[in-house]
């Protein structure tokens, strides 16, 4: 036989019926767009999520490195890193010394670096905002920032002024005049200043002992191993230390969950597809099987079915992902903007192998999706497609029992077709729990990252007049008024002060002192042993140390750190101390022995029972630094000297107070000696350099939960078109409309309270662990109520309301007579 070229005559049949079911093919082509649409903004706004941590990173390290290296490197070790394949640049920074004080102010205490050009120019160049200037080059200049330039006491310094200051460095305290070579502002730590090399050259430290690598690796995304290959071949001594940043360590467990949440995006997008399909053609089997009669092969029909698909999916699958890069480049930011949500620091990440990802799997879907359905059509006789009915109820097992009959029924429903019930409440369930998981990831993202304050303070502030030479140079800046104010505010939950005055300890030959002048000289190679001992001996004031004064409450917080905790009475009673001490270890024999201290012309001598290892009560003092009880030091004097004072607000990161507070230290006479340690500034701080992250895993937790809950519609709308003639009987029988509805309503509050079930469960655990992968900060685990009740509640409304639109504009207005007829 002569083949029969039809095809003209196919594809205007597939037009035509496109034209004439404009409605439903309306709601497919819709399910097309949106599933286009969903792949490339996930996709897009998932890899802008990665950047944003990326750009995170850098900014609070304050340059763009995956690795440091500290305590020294060799030139081999140089050599090894520059050499690796997998890394793109190292850059070199070293520590050379600090500042004592300059012409303005006495009281100054500022580090000093030098770092070579690749730091400067490559990594740290992504982590500033502002510069003025160049690096400094000859051995007088200066890099330095406006919080420096106020810290040495004259801000109003610019470019090419020239600033006299006193430094200390490993070869003694120098005295000279330094130009401002030039002025930056940015993200990390701004209090350091940077020197030029030949400065750096005579500062008696080297990079063998004490430089420091940055390394950047060639990629954003690295498996451990990798990182472990780079630590190996440097072959570390004890002394060295490798530290990854938590970014790169965590890269690979980012990558992995994009990858994740693309999936769950394709499967959604596939069942989306798969559903509205089903339902189209299952709507359709009399039709089909009347075209098979009029002479059209299966063969003919597959093409006539696919020959619809093609024209409703390729316009679709255009439109779809012209809305997404739209969405993603325009849109979103405009969205954001008109929110009052900074959209500088955020860059929309356009790649065409997204687009060209976007439409290979959004047309996989289509076809994967197109599968069951042609089957069905094609497989079912003329003759049989004229009686076709799905999944038709026999009526077995609903016998009649008082308040269960209309849940039976439903349960019975909800394991009916149990691979399709699975499938609905594990995309329901993965959706709802993804949006879990990212928001509780995301409200806690600045706790997770903001470095608490000694003893968790949300403010405290500092004495800082004390000097090194000068024993009397400590001054009471923080005055008894502007404690009782601090009492008076409303919003201060707690508060805590720490007192203080200088002590000089007599040199005692062999004995505590004599072993503390020793480890100072030891950390001081520019000293004379002799000449330190000889005028320590002397004038031992100039060698002062401080009786440090710490309430009950915070010697229980103290206590608790410590390797030999101290018994508490004996502290309180003032009959024992605790030594703070920032060396390595103190010999045991020194510990538990009476220490002689001088105190207004008067000597007195206590126990040093345990050491305390926190910086929080170093000084500028040379000499030892004694905790006593605060009762204990007010026996000594009337008038101590408040150090420092912690704060505690009843609402986190109290804006308001805090500007009540910072008020108050801006007015002080001492206020460039005050120096303040805020959470509340240190969130503002991650914020900034999180740039726009919590909104764009916000945006990704929203799509994907509309992905699930668009599942759940679209997959109980085909249910019930194809259990439309069980409903007609049972409306036949005596079943009243409002019964049918009570009867859909259990069916959809049985998938919501399941996929619940399975979120506050599996969902929980799988939240729990990813944030427990990400809590470096280790802070309690906390569910996010009110967005995880609310998708919940939104959730079982959805459920809930969802089946009954769904019959209503099924069964329309039409009488059961007219709906039994569709079957005759």
């Amino acid at each position: 036989m002569l083949a029969n070229n039809n095809k003209a005559i196919i594809n205007k049949l597939a037009k035509n019926s496109v034209k004439s079911n404009k409605k439903q093919y309306g709601i497919l082509f819709f399910t097309i767009i949106l599933s286009a649409f969903m792949l490339f903004c996930v996709f897009t706004i998932g890899l802008t999520y990665l950047d944003s941590s990326r750009l995170q990173n850098t900014r609070l390290n304050g340059a763009e490195y995956d690795i440091t290296t500290m305590n020294g490197f060799t030139s081999e070790q140089l050599n090894t890193l520059r050499q690796n394949e997998n890394i793109q640049s190292v850059g070199m920074e070293s520590y050379a010394g600090f500042i004592k004080s300059s012409e303005f102010d006495k009281t100054v205490e500022i580090g000093l670096l030098w770092c070579d050009e690749v730091f400067w120019d490559n990594l740290m160049s992504p982590a500033r905002t502002k510069l003025d200037g160049h690096y400094p080059q000859n051995k007088n200049e200066l890099m330095v920032t406006k919080d420096i330039l106020k810290a040495c006491g004259n801000e109003n310094l610019s470019v090419g002024d020239r600033l006299v200051l006193t430094y200390e460095n490993n070869t003694g305290v120098h005295t000279d005049e330094f130009v401002i070579s030039g002025i930056w502002d940015g993200y990390g730590d701004t209090s350091a200043g940077f020197v030029s090399k030949a400065f750096y050259d005579e500062t008696g430290y080297d990079l063998k002992n004490d430089g420091i690598l940055c390394i950047k690796l060639n990629r954003n995304y690295v498996l451990p191993t990798t990182i472990q290959s780079i630590e190996k071949s440097l072959d570390f001594s004890d002394r060295q230390i490798f530290a990854p940043t938590g970014y790169i360590e965590n890269s690979f467990k980012l990558l992995l969950g994009i990858c994740g949440l693309a999936l769950v995006i394709c499967l959604s997008a596939y069942l989306l597809i798969y559903n509205i399909l089903y339902l189209s053609v299952s709507c359709k089997i009399r039709y089909y099987g009347l075209l098979q009669s009029l002479g059209m092969t299966k063969k003919q029909l597959v093409r006539f079915i696919t020959k619809q698909m093609m024209i409703v999916g390729i316009l679709g699958v255009f439109i779809g992902n012209l809305l997404g890069i739209l969405v993603s480049i325009k849109l979103v930011p405009y969205i954001l903007g008109v929110l009052g949500i900074s959209t500088g620091n955020i860059a929309f990440q356009f790649n065409p192998v997204i687009l060209i990802v976007s439409i290979v799997v959004t047309v996989f879907s289509i076809l994967l999706g197109m599968k069951k359905p042609i089957q069905i059509a094609t497989k079912v006789t003329p003759v049989e497609a004229t009686k076709y009915r799905e999944c038709i109820s026999n009526g077995k097992g609903y016998k009649k029992k008082k308040g269960a009959f209309f849940w039976r029924m439903a349960f019975e429903q909800f394991k009916k077709d149990k691979k399709k019930t699975v499938v609905v409440l594990l995309s329901l369930a993965t959706s709802l729990s993804v949006f879990y998981c990212l928001t509780t990831i995301i409200s806690s993202q600045g706790e997770r990252t903001v470095l608490p304050n000694y003893w968790n303070a949300d403010i405290v502030v500092q004495n800082q007049t004390q000097t090194t030479e000068d024993i009397n140079s400590l001054q009471p800046a923080i005055e008894d008024s502007f404690v009782e104010e601090i009492g008076k505010m409303d919003g201060i939950k707690d508060f805590h002060i720490v007192e203080g005055v200088p002590i000089s300890l007599p040199y005692v030959s062999n004995s505590f002192s004599d072993m503390w002048i020793t480890n100072y000289i030891e950390r001081t190679p520019y000293v004379s042993a002799e000449e330190v001992i000889a005028d320590y001996q002397a004038n031992p004031s100039n060698y002062y140390g401080m009786l440090i004064g710490i309430d009950e409450e915070e010697f229980d917080y103290l206590n608790q750190s410590l390797n030999t905790p101290v018994d508490k009475q004996d502290f309180l009673n003032g009959d024992v101390c605790i030594v703070q001490y920032e060396g390595s270890e103190i010999p045991k024999e020194y510990l538990n022995q009476q220490v002689l201290f001088n105190f207004q012309g008067k000597q007195y001598e206590i126990t040093i029972e345990a050491v305390s290892f926190e910086t929080q009560y170093s000084g500028r003092d040379i000499g030892a630094s004694l905790i006593v009880s605060q009762n204990y030091l007010r026996s000594l004097t009337s008038n101590p000297t408040i150090l420092d004072v912690y704060i505690y607000y009843n609402q986190k990161y109290d804006e308001v107070l805090e500007k009540k507070i910072t008020s108050l230290i801006d007015n002080s006479s001492y206020s460039n000696d005050l120096h303040i340690e805020s959470q509340y500034e240190d969130m503002k701080t991650i914020q900034e350099s999180q740039g726009n992250m919590m909104e764009i895993g916000t945006i990704i937790a929203l799509l994907l939960l509309l992905v699930g809950v668009l599942n759940y519609t679209n997959t109980i709308a085909s249910s019930i078109q194809n259990r439309k003639l069980t409903f007609s009987v049972m409306e036949s029988v005596g079943m009243s409309r409002k019964q049918i509805n009570r009867l859909l309503i259990r069916e959809g509050v049985l998938y919501a309270t399941f996929s619940v079930l399975i979120t506050l469960t599996i969902g929980s655990a799988i939240t729990y662990v990813c944030f427990q992968s990400m809590n470096y900060m280790e802070i309690p685990f906390k569910v996010p109520v009110i967005p995880l009740i609310s998708s919940i509640i939104l959730v079982m409304l959805i459920c809930a309301i969802a089946p009954l639109l769904s019959y209503k504009k099924l069964a329309g207005n039409r009488s059961i007579v007219e709906r039994l007829r569709d079957y005759e």
